[in-house]
């Protein structure tokens, strides 16, 4: 696959940076993807796109090892995850073999799950930047405050505070969504 990207690059020098990076970054971002999209296949397809975005735009990509390089990269995954998410709207089959194992209750209630698993991360995509950032980074990637505030570039404190500004911000964006139906 490496290869297929290097044939979008032309300068020597933004191949070889191209090729770190991919070796760097590919299974952060695979991780990101994952966990906006649970689905392996889909993950990938977004790592794929994000990739291809990368090298046509290695030009603005400084130090390969850089904060600002990993925030651009991840930022570029997250987007293109979110992206097919919105376009897909996938979920998980029903293994016909097990119908029978499955109650309706917990089929229903998987369903709810998901659909509200989404709705949480469609709400914080709608959120202001600094707040949107801060809680996908933390609660849908799982990463800790510390290394949210080193991504972003700014102070654990900041980060900590826009979490709590993001979470009731969100609470409210949700809120709102059922009162409107």
């Amino acid at each position: 696959m490496l290869a297929f990207y290097m044939m979008l690059i032309d300068d020597e020098q933004n191949k070889s940076k191209f090729e770190q990076l991919y070796y760097e970054y590919r299974d952060r971002m695979m991780y990101v993807a994952l966990s906006v999209l649970h689905n392996n296949e889909d993950a990938e397809d977004a790592v794929h796109n994000a990739f291809i975005g990368i090298a046509k735009n290695m030009d603005s990509i400084g130090e390969v090892d850089s904060v600002q390089t990993l925030s651009y990269v991840l930022k570029a995954t997250k987007n293109t995850a979110i992206n097919m998410l919105g376009k897909n709207k996938r979920y998980e089959a029903v293994d016909i073999e097990n119908f029978d194992v499955v109650s309706d209750d917990d089929f229903f209630a998987s369903l709810d799950v998901k659909e509200r698993y989404d709705e949480v991360v469609n709400a914080i995509v709608n959120l202001d930047e600094k707040y949107k950032d801060v809680l996908f980074y933390h609660y849908v990637s799982d990463m800790p405050v510390s290394k949210v505030a080193e991504l972003l570039g700014r102070k654990v404190s900041t980060v900590k505070q826009q979490l709590v500004r993001g979470k009731k911000l969100l609470i409210e964006s949700l809120g709102a969504n059922e009162n409107d139906e």
